[in-house]
This record gives structure tokens, sequence and C-alpha cells, in this order.
């Protein structure tokens, strides 16, 4: 029998180099039971990364690779692609910060840019790729052409990040096509990027024609009220699938939210709604507040940086009252500068919004907690629910799942973002004290089938060693 194989190589940060990466390419080529890379920041280029990727291709049990901020551009690109058709365990993938085109491309076909063997890779029926991670990666129009070329034949992939890669109108109408086309994605990722009002008029068409896409992150695109406008039409129909929609850090103002509201309103799907930072005011406040009065889905509403005034917030108190499943409300702590009785009116108003979601949590058989906190959890659906939520906790701490946890059936994987506890506490809360920095929704959908793909590659790696051990 031989000894414990290593299952785990969190390495980022470290420095590797090209160097370096040759020896350890060597030591991994003598472990075949490894489930988990982690590369990030290693300095590693297009001959480190080949080199790795080239020895991970003898492990039948890797499942997660993270290759992210190592300078590596359209040879090791290629090779990754490589690694993605010849691996039937490799289920997420993080590329982010590295140089992702190529000057070809401005002169070339699509079929030439830097992401065209990712894209044929895709494509093919041997990659088995769920979590595709391309933020901050310089992505231009013709690498994502090529990318999203090869998704349209894409059956498995479900969470693609594409945020902070200067995304323009362009992009938006490849996007859209994407949108369009494929079934299997479920996450969709944009955030910081500038796909403007333009944009969002592209993606709102597309998402008349999708039923799948469950969670889509806008935040941070100079979207204004005609892009919401826009957005919002989809949302009044009962073809749309979307769940979570972030809308973060854009200028919705008071005509966005009156658009959103009419949507809204009619909308049966949505269970969180990011509007931190969309200079609402006490207009828009007040049509939010009609929304939550109107609609009895909306589990998560994020509020932050918005200046609703006595009015705004008075009027969401007002709605809360006939409101049934609203469990958190994301609103900034009272400002100090405020003279005493406004300070004293809006505590009390947001004490009774909390109060409203604590008590819709118990309504609903979730955990509302001891009140000391600064956001009110959602409801869970049971106990593997709760033994979900621990496991993605798990999976965030250690980068691996228990070998022998219990993975979920693969539809939940698509199905994820459907449950209340697919999605974590909000930052921030009617009692929470002031954010200096605002942040986007969290997107837990990601998380949760990281840790599902986690649990079946663990499981794996834990069958071969035994397997071997007994051998």
């Amino acid at each position: 029998a031989k000894g414990v194989q290593l299952s785990r190589l969190d390495l980022r940060g470290q420095q590797i180099g090209r160097i370096g990466a040759a020896a350890l390419a060597e030591v991994l080529g003598r472990d075949n039971y490894l489930t988990y890379v982690n590369m990030e920041g290693n300095e590693l280029s297009d001959e480190g990364a080949t080199l790795i990727t080239q020895a991970l291709e003898t492990h039948q049990t890797i499942f997660r690779l993270d290759l992210g901020f190592n300078g590596i551009g359209p040879k090791g690109v290629k090779a990754v692609s490589a690694l993605l058709l010849s691996s039937q365990s490799l289920l997420c993938l993080d590329l982010s910060g590295n140089n992702l085109w190529s000057r070809l491309s401005l002169l070339a076909p699509a079929s030439l840019s830097a992401l065209a063997p990712l894209g044929r890779a895709l494509a093919s029926d041997n990659c088995k790729l769920q979590l595709l991670h391309l933020e901050q990666s310089d992505i231009e129009p013709k690498g994502l052409a090529a990318l999203v070329d090869g998704l349209l034949h894409n059956k498995v992939l479900v969470n693609l990040k594409l945020g902070e890669n200067n995304l323009d109108v362009r992009s938006a109408h490849v996007l859209a096509k994407l949108i369009s086309a494929n079934t299997a994605l479920t996450n969709l990722d944009l955030r910081d990027n500038k796909l403007r009002d333009a944009g969002a008029q592209a993606l709102s068409v597309a998402l008349t024609e999708n039923d799948t896409l469950r969670c889509l992150v806008l935040w941070n695109n100079a979207l204004g009220a005609t892009g919401v406008s826009a957005l919002a039409e989809p949302l009044g129909s009962v073809a749309t699938g979307l769940h979570i929609l972030d809308l973060g850090a854009n200028s919705v103002g008071s005509a966005g939210a009156t658009a959103l509201k009419e949507a809204l309103i009619k909308n049966t799907s949505l269970h969180t709604l990011g509007l931190a930072n969309t200079q609402l005011g006490e207009e828009g406040g007040i049509a939010i507040a009609e929304v939550v009065e109107g609609n009895q889905r909306l589990e998560r509403l994020d509020l932050r940086r918005n200046q609703l005034g006595v009015a705004g917030l008075m009027a969401l108190r007002l709605s809360m009252k006939t409101n049934t499943a609203l469990c958190e409300v994301a609103l900034d702590a009272v400002s100090e500068e405020a003279d005493q009785s406004a300070r004293e009116l809006l505590e009390m108003f947001q004490a009774e919004i909390r109060g409203v979601c604590m008590n819709n949590s118990k309504r609903n058989d979730g955990d509302a907690g001891d009140g000391a906190s600064g956001s009110v959890p959602l409801p869970t659906t049971g106990p593997s629910a709760i033994d979900m939520l621990s496991k993605m906790r798990a999976l965030d701490a250690d980068g691996s799942a228990s070998a022998t946890a219990a993975a979920r059936p693969a539809a939940h994987v698509v199905d994820a973002p459907t449950s209340a506890t697919a999605v974590p506490p909000l930052i921030g809360s009617a009692t929470g004290s002031d954010q200096k920095q605002v942040t986007p929704l969290a997107t837990v959908a990601e998380r949760e089938q990281e840790q599902v793909v986690a649990a079946k590659a663990s499981a794996a790696a834990a069958a071969a060693a035994q397997a071997e051990a007994e051998a």
C-alpha cells in the first residue's frame, strides 16, 4: 500500500516563476490524485502555465485549477484548452488577470484570437467545465466572439464571470447572442464594464428569449434610466427566469425605479434585487416601496447609498406591513449629522423594517438570529440546505470538501439559485454600520456550485486512493 496522496495544492502568491514551474511540473507528474490546484499570482507566463497544465493531464480527479494573474497569453491559453479537452474531471477554471488578447486580432478573424482555442474547447463534448472566471483579462470583442461561438455549442458551463474587461456596446451584442441561444448558462457576471444603455437594450431583447438564466450581475456598467427601463421589460414577462439581478452602482434614478416598479409588481421569479448606490432619492425610494407592497416573491433588497430620506424610508416602512416575503433589506446607518428628531424617526423606521424582516424569516422557518447582527439570514429549506451551507463555508476556507460529503444531483447545479439558501446575507442592513465601500451583491450560486463539484471530485479522489491502497 502506498502512503497518503496529496489532494490539495495551494501555492498562490509564491512567485514560483517559469523555473519553479518546471520543477513543480516534474513533481506533479508523479502524483495523480490532486483535486484542487491554486497557482494564482506566480509569474508563470505561457511557458510555466504550459508545463503545469501538461503535468496535470495525468490527474483524473482534479476539479479546480486557478491560474489567475500569471502573465498568461495566447500560448498558455492554448495549453489550458488542451487540458480541458483531456480532463474528464476539471469543472472550475480561473484565468482572471491574464493578458487574453492578441495583436493578431486587430487584423485577423476571431478564429485567430487568443481566446479562440478556449472557445473551441468549450464547444467540444469532451469539455466538462462548469465554472469559468475571466475577470480583468483584457478581453477584446473578437476574443469574446470566439468564446461565445464555442459556448453556443456548450451544454455544461453554468457560471461565467467577465467582470472588469472594459466590455462595451459591441461586446453587449455578442453577449446577447449568447443569452439568446445558450440554455445551460445560469449565472452571468458582467460587473465593472462599460455596456451603457445601448448594451443594456441589447441584453434586454436577449432576455426575452431566455428562461434559463438565473443570475445577472450588471454592477457599475454606466447604465442610466433608459437602459434600466429596457431591462425592466423582460422582468414583467412570464418568460424570464431571473432570480438574482444586481444593478448597483448605475444611475437608475427615480425614472428607472418607476420602470422597475411596473415590471416587478408583475414578476414572480426574482428573489434578490441589488440597487445599492443607484441615485434613487426619495421618489425612487417610494417607487421601490410600492414594489415591496405589491411583490410577495422578493426576499432580499439592497438599497444602500441612496439617500432615501424620510419620505422614502417611511414609504418602505409602511409597505413592509403587508409584506410576508422580504427577509433582508440593506440600508445605510442613519447619519450622525442629522438632527436628533429626524435621526430618532429614521432609526424607528429602520427598526420596524428590520423587525418585519425577522418575522418573515421566522415565518418561513428561517433562523432570525439574536438581533445583534447587521442582517437577517434568509430562510432555509430544511437540514439539507443547512448542511450544504456549512459545506460551502468549508470550501471557502479550505478550497476542498470532505471526501465523504454527499453531492447533490447534477440538476441542483442549475437550480441552485432557486433556493433562498443559495444567497448569503447582504453587506450592511437596516441597523448595520455605514459602509465605506459598497460592493456588489455576492453571487453565491457560484459558491454552491463549486461546493457540489468539490464534493463529487473529492469523493472520486478518495475512491481512487482507496482502490490504489487496496491494490
